[in-house]
């Protein structure tokens, strides 16, 4: 079994202009809001309370998204 070295460890985001940054790159990408804690904890540590804080704003910014074929 391989154990975790120094290179492979998680980093750290947990600023707020850096969260928000990862949380728009994930919506534009299709990411629903509720999934974005999830794909960003897969790679960095991140202060959820944060996160939480960024992304209602940035649900509240956006407006909402039509779907397509729905008339």
């Amino acid at each position: 079994m391989l154990l975790p070295s120094e290179d492979f460890a998680k980093r750290r985001l947990t600023g707020h202009a850096e969260l928000t940054v990862a949380a728009e790159f994930l919506m534009a990408r299709g990411f629903a809001s509720e999934d974005i804690a999830v794909q960003l904890s897969r790679f960095y540590y991140i202060d959820i309370d944060a996160l939480n804080d960024v992304i209602v704003t940035l649900c509240e910014q956006r407006p909402p998204r039509r779907l397509e074929g729905v008339a």
